[in-house]
């Protein structure tokens, strides 16, 4: 009888051992294992909305079994509060979780793309891998000359001079140029003292190059905006080592299928921000 009720013991606890593995393994605490994850977030294309971006960096960064974010940039720029906005959800990760934040610049990381790749602790680059650009502009088409010559002229009635800046019907005054250079450089500067706090060059050196040229990864390495010349293997292996993880590390990524709508409604929603969408990075 004590032989039935040992066995009947021993049984139990297996049972409930097993549910209570079961349980962590959906959760994000599971003391049986040292977890291998690494988050994947990629930045590709023009940066005009960041939501999504911040979205899963957020996701990313209330999940424990996540040891690190690799960050994947493949972007020529764009706007400039959507590509802050991924600078800041990345800063934020790395003081809240203390965990390291590793970039693969691919094809082309530049301006905006840059950017947000200062939010890294390292950088990766391929040789060939386009960067730099550093810098802001700001763009406003004029058709008045064309519409005078087809006998079109747009009556304007405004509540202060400035409320029509940027029309395509006039030209700009000086007044309203010069307050555009102001808001112009006043964005220029804190990108370069972003790109100096995060790779660590003095601001003065900085500026030497900052006049929106481009560079290889070669090049960037060699005036710092690079740590690392490689491949995306590469990268993996940085963060692995950064993250102290033993084994190959399992990286989980966004799913986030193309939209044709989606990227059409995004960019509809950009067009009608007006001239402050045409400041970008």
């Amino acid at each position: 009888m004590k032989s039935k009720n040992s066995i009947f013991i021993i049984v139990s606890v297996i049972i409930v051992a097993a549910a209570f593995i079961i349980v962590l393994e959906g959760s994000n605490f599971h003391p049986l294992r040292k977890s291998r994850e690494i988050g994947l977030v990629k930045v590709e294309g023009i940066i005009g909305n960041s939501e999504r971006t911040v979205k899963w960096i957020k996701k990313l960064r209330e999940d424990k079994d996540i040891r690190g974010i690799l960050l994947y940039v493949s972007s020529p720029g764009g706007g400039v509060v959507a590509s802050d906005e991924i600078y800041r959800a990345i800063e934020k990760y790395k003081k809240e979780t203390r965990n390291p934040v590793v970039v693969y610049m691919s094809v082309v990381a530049a301006s905006g793309g840059l950017y947000v790749s200062c939010g890294g602790d390292k950088i990766v680059a391929n040789p060939n891998t386009l960067t730099g650009s550093i810098g802001v502009i700001a763009e406003f088409p004029q058709y008045y000359g064309l519409m005078s010559k087809i006998g079109i002229k747009m009556n304007v009635i405004k509540s202060g001079k400035r409320k029509d800046i940027g029309s395509p019907f006039r030209d700009m005054t000086p007044d309203e140029r010069n307050m555009m250079q102001g808001i112009i450089n006043e964005t220029y500067n804190r990108f370069v003292n972003i790109v100096s706090k995060s790779r660590g060059i003095p601001v003065d050196s900085v500026k030497k190059f900052a006049d929106g040229s481009i560079f290889t990864g070669y090049d960037a390495k060699n005036i710092g905006l690079v740590d690392t010349l490689g491949d995306f293997e590469d990268a993996v292996d940085i963060l692995k080592n950064m993250a102290h993880i033993k084994g190959k590390p399992r990286i989980v990524s966004a799913k986030k299928p193309f939209s044709i709508v989606k990227f059409l409604s995004d960019n509809a929603k950009l067009s009608k921000q007006g001239i402050f969408y045409l400041m970008r990075l």
